[in-house]
């Protein structure tokens, strides 16, 4: 039976042990030993890393009861040092007891309950048991405060095996599943939080320095929480701040000022927009003219040319144009080496011009469809255009 050390000291990094056995595990040496400050992945929370005498820890596991510890090689008989990966341990660390802060928060606030935890390599995620519609802005917000409130007053956490008597004095967020061992926030007569939990957490919840509330979304029947804690939050920060220099920099604005600058920019774009849309039209319709002049009875079929980049956009138009102007419209264009068809008529009777497209389109190597009096399509073998709108045409006609 190996003595865990990390869980009556999670700052304990460096350790003595005795090698008490040696195991494979997905084809690699893992060592049993007599005591570790090594945590086995579990709970949500992932393994420790560090060395064992000189050899690289790789993966901390538990299995049938025995925390294997899987390393780069072989390790020699008898005793080793150990050094646990501070920087990872105390990442770990941070993130799972926020998740306990905030998972109690969540129940406070929004009474909302945890029903998983996920301790990713940039992000964590806790799912909750109510619907994402209970959990707006001002919710998540409420949420963050009451949670960042717990990790500010530095309170006291104690987390140890409690005797039945003490676990039904305790106000258990969630019954044990294995164990005894409960994670306790504040002071006996004051406790603010009490989770069964076999993770690493610090003594004080100041450890967890903050805690940020990402977003919510849709997760099954509740919600999916994505959140940060501590040295994340300030990455987190300092990438936001990087991100918002550069969206700022083009605009030659402040990152203040980028909200304000980037609403103006999309109105003006619209106005753009509207104003292209109100000169496509006005060619559309002297394109449509001209057609209409130089055509004879029966369907009105051209290859058009458009203007700029939009070649589906502007066939189309031209064909409603016709189409508004009482004839048949089987139309083509071409853009990057693509053929597009436009097909328009009057409302009423004539050819079923989706049927007609879906044939010529086909023809050209691509898709089209669309209803009676109005279809589209295109195909990449733009050298068969002018034959597909020749077979278009005979079939308006027949």
């Amino acid at each position: 039976m190996t003595e865990r050390l990390y869980l009556d000291d999670p700052d304990l990094l460096r350790f003595r042990a005795r090698l008490l056995a040696s195991r494979q595990l997905a084809g690699r040496p893992a060592a049993v030993l007599d005591r570790t400050a090594f945590y086995p992945e579990g709970g949500g929370q992932p393994a420790d890393r560090g060395r064992l005498g000189g050899v690289e820890v790789v993966d901390v596991r538990e299995v049938e009861g025995e925390v294997l510890h899987v390393l780069a090689g072989e390790l020699p008989p008898g005793e080793v040092d150990g050094a646990v990966d501070g920087a990872r341990r105390r990442d770990h660390l941070q993130q799972h007891h926020g998740q306990h802060l905030l998972s109690a928060a969540f129940e406070a606030t929004a009474g909302a309950r945890t029903t998983s935890f996920h301790l990713g390599a940039e992000t964590c995620t806790i799912d909750l048991d109510a619907p994402l519609d209970r959990l707006g802005p001002a919710e998540l917000r409420a949420a963050e405060a009451h949670a960042n409130d717990l990790v500010f007053r530095d309170l006291p956490v104690t987390a140890r095996e409690y005797a039945p008597e003490e676990l039904a004095a305790l106000p258990l967020r969630k019954e044990a599943v294995k164990g005894s061992r409960v994670v306790v926030v504040g002071a006996p007569g004051e406790v603010l939080d009490a989770s069964p939990c076999g993770g690493t957490h610090p003594r004080r919840t100041g450890a967890v320095g903050a805690i940020a509330v990402l977003r919510a979304v849709k997760w099954g029947a509740g919600a999916r929480v994505e959140f940060l804690c501590g040295a994340r939050v300030v990455g987190a920060l300092a990438e936001a701040g990087r991100r918002l220099a550069e969206a700022a920099a083009p605009l030659r604005c402040a990152p203040a000022e980028l909200p304000a600058a980037v609403a103006r920019l999309a109105d003006e774009g619209a106005a753009r927009r509207k104003e292209l849309d109100r000169l496509l039209a006005a060619l559309a319709a002297a394109e449509a003219e001209r057609l209409l002049a130089a055509a004879a009875p029966g369907p009105i079929r051209a290859v058009v040319s458009p203007p700029a980049a939009g070649a589906a956009g502007y066939a189309k138009a031209v064909a409603l144009a016709l189409a508004a102007r009482g004839r048949v419209a089987l139309l083509g264009a071409v853009e990057d080496g693509r053929a597009h068809l436009a097909f328009a008529r009057p409302k009423g009777d004539g050819p079923h011009l989706g049927e007609l497209v879906r044939r010529a389109a086909a023809a050209l190597g691509g898709k089209g469809g669309g209803s009676p009096d109005a279809a589209q399509g295109s195909g990449p073998e733009a050298a068969g255009l002018e034959a597909a709108l020749d077979e278009a045409a005979r079939g308006a006609q027949a």
